[in-house]
């Protein structure tokens, strides 16, 4: 009753057309939650790459075939496109952080679909340095996976990954240049927290997996078990 209350006193407005919609706790409405588009095998059984029609169900892609990831499996939501990339522009810059909610059924809806995370008894989400959290103000990665951990009912650890080097916009480069800027940039505050467990790590974006790849590279040589990736979003369309 409190929550449509505040939907009559304030109604929510749709972040994608600007109708208002009737779900206080909404930013999308139905009709531009259809526009999202969910990505859909076959996918690249380590890093979860769109992998064109006619592959087998079970298939590594030429990169993974060549540069071995330390994880054990990536997979990433939906296609960074459109509405979405408007939207994750907002959540990140515009600190629209309401929008965890509709990220999070997004990404919950996914891992039932495909039987994600069903081992999974630790989620981590990639750190910011300090300088770069001082300047956005919010880690959009640590909003989703402490949402993720509320819902699916594991245990989230927020301080258990760190950022030590300051490292330049991975935006700006290219994958060797990523992979070379990120080495031995992040620390873990306590190996025997990650020791033995199932890790299920978060963040926003899949672009060349160089970020979630060096995480992965730091839990595994600490003990942990198996190492599994989650993303919003990821822009290899074909």
């Amino acid at each position: 009753m409190l929550g449509n209350l505040i939907n009559l006193l304030y109604p929510a407005i749709c972040r994608g057309c600007s109708k208002k919609i009737d779900k206080f706790d909404r930013n999308i409405c139905d009709n531009c939650a259809k526009k999202i588009t969910e990505r859909l095998p076959p996918f690249c059984i380590k890093c979860g790459r769109q992998l064109k029609e006619g592959y087998k169900s079970i298939a590594t892609c030429q990169n993974c075939e060549k540069d071995k990831p330390f994880f054990d499996r990536a997979w990433s939501v939906c296609h960074y496109d459109n509405l979405l990339k408007n939207l994750i522009h907002d959540f990140k810059y515009k600190k629209i952080t309401s929008l965890s909610t509709d990220f999070t059924t997004l990404i919950i809806n996914f891992m039932k679909k495909h039987h994600i995370g069903k081992d999974s008894n630790l989620i981590l989400s990639i750190p910011m340095h300090p300088n770069r959290l001082f300047q956005r103000e919010i880690n959009h990665a640590d909003i989703l996976a402490k949402a993720l951990g509320k819902n699916l009912g594991i245990p989230y650890s927020r301080n258990t990954l760190k950022k030590i080097k300051n490292t330049s916009l991975q935006s700006k480069l290219k994958r060797d240049a990523r992979i070379k800027n990120l080495r031995y940039s992040f620390y873990l505050k306590n190996k025997l927290i990650v020791r033995n467990k199932n890790i299920m790590l978060v963040d926003d974006l899949f672009t060349t997996g160089s970020t979630v790849n060096e995480c992965s590279r730091l839990l595994k040589n600490s003990g942990a078990g198996y190492v599994e990736v989650i993303t919003l979003a990821r822009g290899d369309v074909l």
